[in-house]
């Protein structure tokens, strides 16, 4: 059940790589490194497919709006004690410049969820870069 997870997710590094502008925000890539215990809830393998955990799901919260999922980090096959050092990076993503809150949750095999408050970081969005530059020295 996930009220009863020792759910000790921890975002230990966020990075925010800035990209190219697009629309109202420009595009990054979010990495993440998170620690989980997994001595009551086991991770999914080949022969465990239900009641696991299947995976992480990071979201950006900012605002405290409807969380926005940005991507998922599959979680390590099989494993049945404390994981530290769980790692993700997600493709291109919109993000507006300025400081975000980001969650990870863990997902089981049903699709239930933990909180998307149980596990939050903050890191700030860089702008992008201008499209175009030129300078003229006389």
């Amino acid at each position: 059940m996930v009220t009863q997870w020792k759910l000790m997710v921890g975002m230990a590094v966020l990075a925010l790589l800035a990209g190219a502008a697009v629309g109202a925000g420009s595009q990054h890539t979010v990495a993440v490194t998170l620690n989980y215990d997994f001595s009551v809830d086991n991770a999914c393998s080949t022969t465990v497919t239900t009641g696991c955990v299947k995976q992480f799901n990071i979201y950006d919260i900012t605002g405290g709006g409807t969380p926005v999922k940005l991507f998922s980090v599959p979680a390590p096959s099989g494993a049945s004690s404390a994981v530290t050092g769980i790692a993700g990076t997600s493709g291109p993503v919109t993000l507006k410049a300025g400081v975000h809150t980001f969650a990870a949750t863990a997902q089981m095999a049903d699709g239930t969820e933990s909180s998307p408050n149980g596990s939050t970081a903050t890191a700030t969005v860089a702008p992008s870069s201008p499209a175009s530059f030129s300078v003229s020295v006389e």
